[in-house]
């Protein structure tokens, strides 16, 4: 993104400090995002959907901090004039950073969204590559397709070599920047509350019905009718008096009438094994079951709070820059007032790509395992029994 509010000409004394600010956070940033990058590569159970968009969105944060804060730190701050070139090279490549940052994160919520609120489909389908890598690559196109043409087509960046400013022309033009605003800030943000707001409504349904008790009762009986239930329920009933009278019948029978007392005795233990059996369908669900919901339950939270954070973090980070940028566009280029609260905003954007790495360690266990990998931290192996016995 374009900083058309300028912080002018600095003392020495403010520069140095400065450079050195902005070089640490661009530092910061490539670090964080290359050691997401690196995990995944390291550890191969990350290799799933998922965290497929979410190197996406590393990737794009990483050059965030490798092309776009460091070109632009002797621009803004040593006035050193882009030229046609690398200025044209510069909005292109940040336009799209930024933007493909933004759809990374739309699409990580839409992946989760699909996992909690159709897990048992989302879990049988087997996504292959080429789609997931296609989903990846929309990512990027549609991020350039939002700036770079109008980029491509502005005339401002070729005189460039003449001005010190580097930014398109059609920053000047307050309804394309709504338009792209719209699109890069509004729309995402939008989307990203919809699916979070749909994961949540999909938690409650599922808590308020595992907290009913008779749930897991009822679904083990409508599922097979109504009149298969009373049969197995009176199976059940019966079972039980049939155990006694072979008990009543050793008593009564006489020496003579053993041969037909084995028999009846295989044939009532036989009854009852079946008895049994049609019983157990009789009963509600096994614990297993409710734990598996449990856990399923607790799963979705905790994707549901990472989603939360994340959305959090970006409209945080991107809401006072798009708010200032419409603004400003009402002016005209020389007539833009120069407000330090402008050049926050304006690094807020970047700011986002150091808070998103940051994000992943705290939200995902499978991306800390990775990291201590990565490391080279590893816990020793608790002593087994025989050890501590022996010892």
């Amino acid at each position: 993104m374009s900083e058309s509010n300028g912080t002018g000409v600095l003392p020495l004394t403010a520069q140095v400090p400065l450079a050195f600010l902005m070089s640490l956070l661009a530092f910061a940033i490539t670090i964080g995002n290359a050691v997401v990058i690196l995990a995944f590569v390291v550890d191969r159970n990350l290799r799933h959907r998922s965290n497929y968009f979410f190197l996406n969105l590393a990737i794009s944060d990483f050059f965030v901090g490798v092309i776009s804060i460091p070109l632009y730190i002797p621009h803004t701050l040593f006035d050193w004039n882009f030229g046609s070139g690398i200025c044209m090279f510069w909005l292109i490549t940040d336009y799209l950073l930024c933007t493909a940052s933004v759809y990374n994160i739309v699409l990580i919520s839409y992946d989760r969204y699909q996992s909690v609120s159709n897990a048992v489909r989302y879990r049988a389908q087997h996504t292959g590559i080429l789609k997931i890598v296609a989903q990846m690559v929309a990512v990027w196109i549609l991020a350039f397709l939002v700036n770079g043409p109008m980029i491509l087509a502005s005339d401002s960046w070729k005189n460039s070599t003449s001005t010190k400013e580097c930014e398109p022309g059609f920053v000047t033009e307050w309804y394309i920047l709504a338009i792209t605003t719209f699109l890069e800030f509004l729309l995402p943000v939008s989307l990203v509350v919809y699916f979070s707001v749909q994961i949540y409504r999909s938690l409650w349904k599922h808590g308020s019905l595992s907290r009913s008790p008779s749930h897991a009762g009822f679904i083990a009986t409508s599922s097979r009718g109504t009149g298969h239930s009373r049969r197995t329920g009176l199976a059940c009933r019966t079972s039980l008096p049939g155990l006694k009278e072979p008990a009543a019948s050793l008593h009564s029978e006489s020496p003579r009438g053993k041969s037909s007392l084995l028999v009846s005795l295989r044939t009532h233990m036989s009854s009852s094994i079946i008895a049994f059996k049609v019983g157990s369908f009789c009963r509600p669900e096994s614990p297993v079951l409710h734990q598996r919901e449990h856990v399923e339950l607790l799963r979705g939270r905790k994707l549901a709070r990472s989603l939360a954070i994340l959305l959090s973090a970006f409209a945080i980070c991107w809401a006072p820059y798009c708010l200032f940028t419409i603004v400003l566009s009402t002016y005209h280029r020389g007539e833009r007032p120069k407000s330090i609260w402008y050049s926050i905003a304006f690094w807020l954007q970047w700011f986002n790509s150091l808070i998103n790495p940051f994000l992943y360690p705290l939200c995902h266990r499978r991306f800390q395992k990775a990291f201590w990998k990565i490391l080279c931290v590893t816990k020793q192996p608790a002593p087994s029994q025989n050890q501590s016995v022996s010892s």
